[in-house]
């Protein structure tokens, strides 16, 4: 059938949703009225004050079970249902219920699935939670005085290598104390820029893993800074380092470095921050390798919740740590999703100290990115 062959209601129902382009209006009452069923949800069935407080203004949360059980029920024929249903979406309300719970918004939809891995590698590579939650160390079981030690030599030694090294250099080194095992560190601090467009000429440069800036930004929030971060392709064992560059760093410590040559260097990640006050939106791209397995391991504790969110047919995998977390993720909400054709894995991590953004306007976040 032509597209002149259709019914109006047809059309709209062909070419999607247009109510994205319309103030949001709530038309379950007046329908509800207007069939002669009352304009009110059952007890059970009503917004919280929390949810209402959580959702941001183009957004509703929506559950699938209703809890009617102790509120009265009203027996109403299909035909009825059927009938209310086509007017909400003849109305451009764009309703759609899923079986996990569901979300709807004037820009756009999603649901909540229980977690599974994500395939990001053709080889089979996965992005999945780490096998064993993290868990506090024991009181009795803290760092020895020797690993102070060597961690404060090790700082030592890198801010030494951030004043002899030229900009660009880069310096895989050793941290030696007779003949005691070697400390390996790598010196590579990442590249900064102010705005995007450096951000991206450096990207095509060093052949980077780009970002692009998101459709959607919160009210307030703006581009801070963009990161490039560089890699060691291989890293060399304390052997190959003989005959390097040697700083004696007090206590019998030794540093020893070589500078990485530019074939043995490649710049698997970027990222681009956007912060309003103390809130960071940090939105991060990394290559992996197609032998990788898993692709990325994901923290967690026995209180994080981790579950799947699905936007028109693509699933992330979303992290929130409970509120009485005792070990610090570093982040509030992260996001992940793989695309598998370009070998790539992307993060949508906030943290904040208060809820200055929710989870719904995050999601919308990456939801902007994967259009």
């Amino acid at each position: 059938m032509g597209k002149s062959e259709l019914t109006p209601e047809e059309q709209f129902l062909k070419e999607g949703d247009r109510s994205a382009a319309f103030i949001t209006v709530d038309v379950h009452d007046p329908v509800m009225q207007t069939l002669g069923l009352g304009g009110t949800f059952p007890a059970a069935e009503a917004q919280s004050p929390q949810q209402d407080r959580m959702a941001p203004d183009i957004m509703r949360r929506m559950e699938t079970e209703a809890g009617m059980g102790r509120s009265r029920k009203r027996r109403v024929s299909l035909r009825v249902w059927a009938a209310a249903l086509l007017v909400i979406v003849l109305l451009g309300g764009g309703y759609t219920q899923f079986s996990g719970e569901l979300r709807q918004g004037a820009q756009f939809q999603y649901k909540v699935l229980p977690y599974k891995p994500l395939q990001a590698t053709k080889s089979g590579g996965m992005i999945e939670k780490a096998k064993e939650p993290l868990t506090l160390l024991p009181a009795q079981v803290q760092p020895s005085k020797e690993n102070k030690i060597y961690s404060m030599k090790n700082s030592k030694g890198y801010n030494t290598l951030e004043k002899l090294l030229l900009p660009g250099e880069y310096a895989t080194y050793f941290i030696t104390r007779g003949k005691e095992e070697p400390y390996l560190g790598m010196y590579r601090p990442p590249i900064t820029f102010k705005d995007y467009a450096a951000y991206k000429t450096s990207v095509e440069k060093y052949n980077a893993p780009i970002v692009k800036q998101p459709g959607y930004m919160p009210e307030g929030y703006a581009l801070d800074q963009a990161i490039i971060k560089p890699s060691f392709i291989k890293v060399p064992d304390e052997k190959e380092l003989g005959g390097g560059s040697e700083r004696d760093l007090g206590d019998n410590f030794r540093l020893t470095w070589r500078v990485e040559k530019t074939e043995n260097i490649a710049y698997l990640f970027s990222s681009l921050v956007y912060k309003k006050g103390d809130v960071q939106v940090r939105i991060g791209a990394s290559r992996v390798d197609d032998e990788a397995k898993p692709a990325e391991s994901l923290s967690w504790t026995k209180t994080t919740k981790v579950e799947n969110i699905e936007i028109g047919g693509k699933q992330l995998i979303y992290l929130e740590p409970s509120s009485n977390e005792k070990i610090d993720l570093g982040y509030t909400y992260n996001l992940i999703w793989p695309d598998l054709e370009a070998h790539i894995i992307y993060h949508v991590t906030v943290r904040q100290e208060k809820s200055e953004l929710t989870k719904d306007e995050v999601i919308r976040i990456a939801a902007s990115m994967m259009n």
